[in-house]
């Protein structure tokens, strides 16, 4: 008589034995469809080396730049290098489009094409899901794709020099941004959704068209530089005041009337530029701003400086124009040349 347990333990085997067969054979079925996959990726590769070859773009090589900082410039012609590669500068290559096949590049972390004749990113630039910076400068862009809003990891982003008009609201969705740069496009306001991006550090917005900056700037409140020169703007928003790690801010060369008195509590200012504007006075709040040690403020229509500038302890340089009434406790400044005349 059959031992119903050894019954059992045959069937057990047997089942086991059929299941570790489909494992291999959906593994080897992986195996030939990678093997197809990598022989149709040659497609891809021989299309981005006939660009880059009608491009006129190097190999790849070295190329000491400025400090002494050498860096990389062009295409490696070797696929594993292509395959692995994590920086690309493809700068000053009068490159009218870009192939979808560099989008293919999906371990790249750096990408710089500063200085081409680009009018459109390809859509297929969301597969560069590694991506931290993306040098998009002096090129003849009127948008961006919503696709680079995709680039969740996205760090840097420099646009400068280009032709946009605006900036889509999508830009909300780069929550890890740290540097911003649009600086000399054609903006004239920006999307109140960019003062979500907590992340942000340096925003570059001058030589623009801004009549006005977003009314919740202050929720940027990692912000440290921030530099709207050459603009149009006759007023800052209240919430300024909320950028309590704010050291640079520059706003010369706008049509700004009146300081708003919360800018005194931008405790952390080391530089603030207001040169060429409409200024007909200055907030007896600018003396909380303690460790202010350089402040320009030629060219406005001060009549007379406060005397609670003297509280600004760490003050270095002030300049101001020569018919500017300085009241007597401020004299000392001027003996020290600390106030200068412009």
């Amino acid at each position: 008589m059959t031992n119903p347990n050894t019954s059992l333990i045959k069937k057990q085997s047997s089942s086991l034995m059929l299941y570790k067969s489909k494992v291999m054979i959906g593994l080897t079925k992986k195996i030939l469809n990678n093997k197809i996959q990598i022989i149709e990726n040659q497609d891809w590769i021989d299309k981005l080396y006939l660009w880059a070859d009608e491009n006129k773009i190097d190999d790849l090589y070295k190329s000491k730049k400025s400090f002494n900082k050498e860096y990389t410039r062009g295409l490696p012609r070797n696929k594993e290098d292509l395959l692995n590669l994590v920086e690309l500068n493809l700068y000053k290559y009068d490159l009218t489009y870009l192939p979808k096949e560099l989008c293919y590049l999906t371990k790249l972390e750096k990408l710089h094409l500063y200085k081409n004749r680009l009018r459109f990113i390809p859509k297929e630039i969301k597969n560069l899901k590694n991506l931290k910076e993306l040098s998009l400068s002096k090129n003849h862009l009127t948008v961006l794709p919503k696709e680079i809003f995709e680039l969740k990891n996205l760090e840097i982003l420099s646009v400068l020099g280009n032709k946009l008009s605006e900036v889509s609201v999508h830009i909300s969705q780069l929550k890890k941004l740290e540097k911003l740069n649009l600086l000399g496009n054609k903006l004239q306001t920006l999307p109140n959704e960019i003062c979500s991006l907590k992340a942000l550090r340096s925003l570059l917005i001058f030589e623009n068209n801004l009549i006005e900056l977003p009314y919740d700037i202050g929720n940027l409140s990692n912000l440290e530089e921030l530099l709207v020169n050459d603009n149009n703007l006759r007023f800052l928003p209240l919430s300024i005041g909320k950028l309590k790690k704010l050291k640079y801010l520059c706003l010369f060369n706008n049509k700004i009337e009146a300081l708003p008195s919360e800018i005194g509590h931008l405790h952390s200012l080391e530089e603030l530029w207001l040169s060429n504007n409409r200024l007909l006075s200055l907030p007896l709040s600018l003396d909380g701003l303690h460790k202010l040690n350089e402040f320009s403020l030629s060219n406005n229509d001060l009549s007379l400086l406060p005397s609670q500038i003297l509280k600004m302890k760490e003050l270095k340089w002030l300049e101001v124009d020569k018919d500017v009434y300085i009241p007597d406790e401020l004299h000392s400044l001027v003996k020290k040349g600390v106030i200068t005349f412009s």
